[in-house]
């Protein structure tokens, strides 16, 4: 089994070119970046950074592609070539569910059913939107004249290690139909498959110049795009510190867009008065806390309970103990594996100290797996509850297999313990009451608020945080082209 996918990982090693710039596999001048998988431990590969004087290299590429203007102004052009790209992912979706299994962790059975998917419906949805031409027409007594959306020209973009493909195809898909050129940076942690997608690009007939992948850190690679001033726009998936330098980037520079998604600390809401099956909430609020090892912006790192009955309580906070203990934890290939590593050692060490001072300042450990594999980067499925609010566990977004539960008595503490966070980038709220659902939608202030189960949306539902869980832009939807695009007005004065 995998047999094919591992060529591919041994093609793509045995190259040991880690940027793809201009149609071309380029050997990085950086230093060497060891991939290491979280599962094993093991180094399975080494490719060399993009140098800044590479960086330059790409944008400068990107600019060329852009300019000779045949992709950004053939629409329907570009419409085929996605859609044949969505093709070729879909073909080849074993392959990079495999890469991002081995290199990342992520469940390969997930990947493979989400994730690459994912990419190929981004694709299709955006290439349906490339011949949709809705400028508007307008005339006074001075003349006449329309407006129309065009691309803003050369498009960075920063990608997060926890969805690896799936967070390409939300930058990627739209820069590419609105006719940007792209240079691309995956995280280090997470590289192979965006160089695997460059490779498919090519062959789907995206010309040379306009998707450009370079390996590389944040530090090196990421900062140059942040300041690049031929960069025209950037749209970054990650923290907060990092959000926030590129802000500062393009200000020290030629003030390009940035639009930033910066995680979350989402909450679980079970309005008891309107629950018909605790058992239901709680499987799904342990789903959605634990599900990608808990390394997902919109995890349900607190699940708060709302009501007085005692009974009720105890009845839910048992079937949420009982639900984490069925989780199987193991290696990403198995597909009886529920829950896979945590990204690296500085994860798994950061996530086990948060949890150890919660626990000396008064938290209680409602449960913890006992048994995680010895190798690699692993932290057990774990719930708390008591946490106290001076510790970092309790005001900070863990971003590992770790919820708490917390109980209120009225649901305007419920709204309050989302509010009045600086996160705001999405909640679930399980009521079965259509008029009680329209209370929690008007008070509960976040970028997307799921009802009676956990969900991010669909490729058509836009994407993103409020407060400081975002800044700007959004994914997914029509609006996820805003990013990517220009108003411009054109005006013919009446003679």
């Amino acid at each position: 089994m995998h047999e094919k996918s591992r060529g591919a990982l041994n093609a793509l090693i045995g190259r040991g070119c880690g940027l793809h710039v201009d149609g071309q596999w380029v050997t990085g001048e950086g230093a060497p970046l060891d991939l290491v998988s979280p599962a094993t431990g093991e180094v399975i590969g080494s490719l060399r950074e993009a140098s800044e004087a590479q960086v330059d290299e790409a944008v400068a590429a990107a600019c060329r592609a852009f300019s000779a203007g045949g992709w950004a102004e053939d629409g329907p052009h570009r419409a085929l070539v996605l859609r044949r790209l969505a093709d070729l992912v879909l073909e080849h979706a074993e392959d990079i569910a495999y890469l991002d299994a081995v290199e990342a962790g992520k469940l390969f059975r997930d990947s493979l059913a989400e994730d690459v998917g994912d990419v190929a419906a981004n694709l299709r949805f955006f290439a349906d939107l490339c011949g949709r031409d809705e400028g508007r027409y307008l005339q006074d007594a001075s003349g006449w004249g329309w407006v129309r959306k065009v691309p803003v020209g050369v498009v960075g973009a920063i990608l997060p290690w926890n969805f690896p493909i799936a967070m390409l195809g939300w930058k990627v898909a739209p820069a590419l139909a609105a006719g940007n050129a792209v240079v691309l940076k995956p995280s280090e942690d997470s590289t192979l498959s965006a160089l695997r997608f460059a490779e498919l690009a090519a062959e789907a007939g995206v010309p040379h110049g306009v998707l450009n992948v370079l390996t590389g850190t944040g530090a090196v690679a990421g900062r140059a795009l942040g300041l690049h001033p031929d960069v025209d726009a950037l749209g970054f998936t990650g923290s907060g510190p990092v959000g926030r330098a590129l802000l500062e980037a393009s200000a020290r520079s030629n003030l390009k867009k940035i639009s930033l998604e910066l995680g979350g600390r989402a909450g679980y809401i079970v309005d008891d008065a309107h629950v018909s099956d605790l058992e239901a909430a709680a499987a799904d609020a342990v789903a959605a806390a634990f599900g990608t090892s808990g390394q997902n912006c919109t995890a349900s790192s607190r699940v708060i309970f709302v009501g007085d009955d005692e009974e009720r309580f105890v009845r839910f906070r048992d079937a949420l103990v009982a639900a984490a203990g069925r989780i199987t934890v193991g290696d990403p290939l198995d597909e009886a594996a529920d829950m896979g590593p945590v990204i690296n050692d500085a994860a798994q060490e950061r996530i086990a100290d948060w949890v150890d001072e919660a626990v000396s300042l008064g938290a209680t450990v409602l449960h913890r797996a006992p048994d995680v594999p010895a190798r690699g980067t692993w932290y057990p499925p774990t719930i708390l509850a008591d946490v106290p609010a001076n510790s970092r566990l309790g005001t900070g977004e863990i971003f590992g297999p770790v919820t708490q539960l917390v109980r209120v008595s009225s649901r305007e503490e419920a709204v309050s313990a989302i509010n009045g966070e600086p996160y705001g980038l999405a909640s679930t709220v399980w009521c079965e009451d259509l008029a009680m659902v329209r209370w929690w939608a008007d008070r509960i202030r976040v970028g997307t608020l799921a009802i009676n189960g956990y969900s991010e949306g669909t490729v058509a539902t836009p994407f993103g945080g409020m407060r400081q869980s975002g800044f700007w832009g959004r994914d997914n939807g029509p609006e996820a082209l805003d990013a990517y695009q220009e108003a411009m007005t054109v005006w013919i004065a009446q003679g």
